[in-house]
């Protein structure tokens, strides 16, 4: 029981994980087709990374995610290695292509399910 309630929860983050952020980056694109922010692909990049940091709410969250990000980065390499999961490196590049959430939430399922087939 538990095994599937804990897998029903990481694929729910790692769902979630696709979804929820890109509800907000679906808002900042229309915020550039609509004109409210403009300038050169440069400018719109430059405009998207300093949100992170535009005020000290956004910086907290944005420091404690870069700081957060190491450490899961550390355990992917840790237990993709010590788990022998295929693909593990993958999650590197999903972290910035899609969203953390989306993969430390598929990296836990990969791992959970690793985890119970050797039971």
């Amino acid at each position: 029981m538990w095994v599937n309630l804990r897998l029903t929860i990481y694929g729910l983050t790692c769902v979630a994980g696709l979804i929820w952020p890109f509800y907000f980056i679906s808002k900042f694109v229309s915020q550039v087709i609509d004109g409210t922010i403009n300038g050169s692909a440069l400018d719109i990049g430059k405009s998207f990374l300093d949100g992170a940091w535009a005020n000290p709410t956004a910086g907290f969250v944005s420091a404690d995610t870069a700081v957060l990000l190491i450490a899961i980065f550390i355990f992917y390499f840790t237990e993709g290695k010590r788990l022998k999961l295929k693909l593990w490196g993958l999650y590197y590049p999903a972290t910035f292509l899609v969203s953390l959430a989306f993969s430390f939430g598929a990296f836990m399922f990969m791992r959970e399910k690793r985890l119970n087939s050797d039971n």
